[in-house]
């Protein structure tokens, strides 16, 4: 059984939108038989958090830069359900087949 997968999502506070990015990304996660554990913060807190993928909209994503080991992934909208599976796809499938 694959771990469970830790995911940071990052809005500009770490309260509003990246609180809904979590509901989404659950939801997307179950389609794919991920089991995850999804925590918000802001970019300035967002690279003290072990994680396995940090999803940023697009703006703060510089701000968190490069973190060896753990994908940073920008995003425009955290509302787009669309964008969202296509940006955690391929990161979900990967970790489904226990890579």
């Amino acid at each position: 059984m694959a771990k469970r997968l830790k995911i940071i999502t990052v809005c500009g506070c770490g309260l509003g939108s990246s609180l809904l990015a979590k509901v989404a990304i659950e939801k997307i996660a179950r389609e794919y038989g991920i089991k995850t554990s999804i925590d918000a913060a802001d970019a300035g807190t967002a690279k003290g958090h072990a994680a396995d993928i940090i999803v940023a909209q697009e703006h703060l994503a510089p701000r968190i830069g490069e973190i060896p080991g753990t994908p940073v992934l920008a995003v425009k909208s955290f509302m787009d359900q669309d964008e969202l599976r296509q940006v955690l796809g391929p990161h979900f499938e990967k970790h489904a087949a226990g890579e």
